[in-house]
């Protein structure tokens, strides 16, 4: 009798582990059934997954009060200062063009509009841009060198003697450093709060609103009393201001560049390190735009605001021409 040649383990292993049924025709293997993983509810569950990072790196819970509460005002300061400035715009357009109009000049009301606007633009241009450094370097550094950059192009912009110059201190310096001190604003609340995050939310945005009713006031009395141009240093103590609150954002959380190097916190209390910088591995992750809602909210939201700002900078001019 000739023996049969023994079946290899993993072919034996494998004719085992199939179950009875019917052949497939040709032998290919079966289409596997459509899962709950598959469905289209589970896309924004794997991306919130996905941007949550490594399941093992669980972040510190909010501590929901304490300095969170000083981080609170800090951020209602900034918000503030910020938008308050830009939303009494107006103001200040009659005032510059008072200071610079020359009756020679007979487009001096657009050249000096485009300050304004140019100023507002550069905020949220420079949002993306403020949000990288803040995961990158914190929200306590990118708040502290974005109020310093702030108030130096404020402080530049009351030495100036023409227009134009206003298109570089004011519309670039002075709003670079305003949307590098209001990002980290957004974030840091997140750290501290998330059972009040949204009273605490509605708290710093309401600090907004209470600046841009009070700072036309004291702008129309400044404009009026001094210079323009002292109206702006007097308007550099709330970036002052602003630069000093900016040190409460003490992190809880650490940040990308303390992650890549293995750090937990250990600069907690340090406003600058002495290591040395290795960027993240990923700067823009764009999986929270497969999130269908997102796309629609991310798009529809600029447009709507595409003409929000016209009043705020032609509003008082033009109750003065009416008059």
């Amino acid at each position: 009798m000739v023996p049969f040649p023994e079946e290899p383990a993993a072919a034996r292993g494998t004719s085992e582990a199939q179950p009875p049924g019917p052949a497939t025709p040709g032998g290919a293997a079966p289409l596997p059934c459509p899962g709950p993983a598959d469905r289209p509810e589970a896309a924004g569950e794997r991306v919130e997954v996905e941007l949550a990072g490594p399941a093992g790196a669980e972040p510190p819970q909010p501590p929901e009060g304490g300095w969170g509460w000083l981080v609170m005002l800090a951020a209602m300061w900034c918000n503030g200062s910020v938008f308050g400035i830009q939303n009494a715009c107006g103001v200040l357009f009659v005032a510059m063009l008072k200071t610079f109009v020359t009756k020679d000049d007979d487009k001096m009301v657009f050249k000096t509009a485009w300050v304004s606007s140019l100023s507002m633009g550069m905020i949220f241009f420079c949002c993306p841009i403020a949000s990288v450094f803040t995961d990158m370097f914190g929200c306590r550094k990118t708040a502290v060198v974005g109020a310093a950059v702030g108030f130096i192009g404020l402080m530049s912009s009351s030495f100036v003697s023409s227009i134009e110059p206003l298109y570089l201190t004011y519309g670039i310096i002075f709003a670079c450093g305003c949307s590098f001190a209001y990002q980290p604003s957004l974030v840091i609340l997140g750290h501290y709060f998330k059972k009040r995050l949204g009273l605490v939310n509605g708290i710093v945005t309401a600090g907004s609103s209470i600046f841009t009713i009070l700072l036309p006031f004291l702008l129309r009395f400044l404009t009026d009393n001094v210079s323009f141009f002292y109206t702006l240093r007097v308007l550099c103590i709330f970036m002052f201001v602003l630069f000093l609150a900016s040190f409460t954002y003490r992190p809880l959380a650490p940040n990308a560049k303390d992650k890549e190097s293995g750090t937990k916190g250990s600069n907690r209390f340090s406003l600058f390190s002495r290591r040395k910088f290795s960027p993240p591995k990923k700067v823009f992750n764009f999986a929270i735009f497969k999130v269908t809602a997102y796309a629609v909210w991310a798009v529809g939201i600029p447009l709507a605001l595409f003409g929000y700002f016209v009043p705020y900078v032609h509003l008082v001019s033009m109750l003065l021409w009416l008059c």
